[in-house]
């Protein structure tokens, strides 16, 4: 017992992406009580679900390593891939409103989670106003960026919609305190494609287009940025073109 709670203590306390998550903003006794809640560490490997589009809420999930997709799917089954997340992103929330999941979250490579059992965590938003309002503030903040994310993609052209993801994913590395200037692209080129409403071949030619501009050096997994002030120059860029 006293080694499962020294575990659990881990979970909250001396996590790295404590910043950025649910307990960011708590007292000590209130990160106490939050992490008796917490299991911690749970391995997922690539492809497998959190939880499916319809299920009942039963937990949150935070990231701790690797990468996950959310996406919806409409009656006939055609995917639309929603967003991304990576180690520090809080998974599950789009369930509070009714306690239905909205959409699937997937592993886009191996990685590990907290878990946070929904009923535990609504009791102690009853006791912690400020675990209540650091919730709605994730809450908020995730509709907001999800919903500014796409409209914002969906008025770009090809390099600015590009340019832009590139821009998001580089932030969130900075934000967790990692060289913001090498960027994974660990999903499929399918789902970013999917995600961009682009075809996997504009994406190539777009990268291939700024990396023979100097402003990037793309491999299969990644992309080294190199000239930051083109890039920004490119996602500033409202103008949308048709795909060519």
């Amino acid at each position: 017992m006293i080694a499962s709670a020294r575990l659990v203590q881990q979970a909250c306390s001396q996590c790295a992406l404590a910043h950025l998550c649910l307990p960011y903003g708590l007292d000590s006794d209130e990160i106490a009580r939050l992490e008796s809640q917490i299991i911690p560490d749970i391995s997922i490997k690539a492809g497998h679900d959190l939880f499916v589009q319809g299920d009942p809420l039963a937990a949150f999930y935070a990231i701790t390593e690797g990468g996950f997709k959310t996406a919806v799917f409409d009656t006939d089954g055609l995917e639309q891939i929603m967003g991304f997340y990576f180690a520090g992103d809080l998974l599950g929330l789009d369930a509070l409103g009714d306690e239905t999941h909205r959409c699937t979250a997937t592993a886009i490579e191996n990685g590990t989670v907290c878990r946070l059992p929904f009923d535990q965590i609504d009791n102690l938003l009853t006791q912690l106003p400020s675990l209540r309002r650091r919730l709605m503030r994730l809450m908020s903040r995730a509709l907001t960026d999800e919903e500014h994310q796409l409209l914002t993609l969906g008025r770009k052209s090809s390099e600015g919609r590009v340019a832009t993801v590139l821009l998001d994913f580089s932030q969130r590395l900075a934000m967790r305190n990692l060289d913001s200037s090498i960027v994974p692209l660990n999903m499929k080129r399918t789902d970013l494609a999917n995600y961009l409403g682009m075809r996997v071949e504009t994406i190539s030619r777009v990268l291939g287009r700024f990396q023979s501009k100097g402003i990037l050096n793309s491999t299969r997994k990644e992309v080294e940025i190199h000239d930051w002030l083109a890039l920004r120059a490119y996602a500033g860029s409202g103008a949308w073109v048709a795909d060519q």
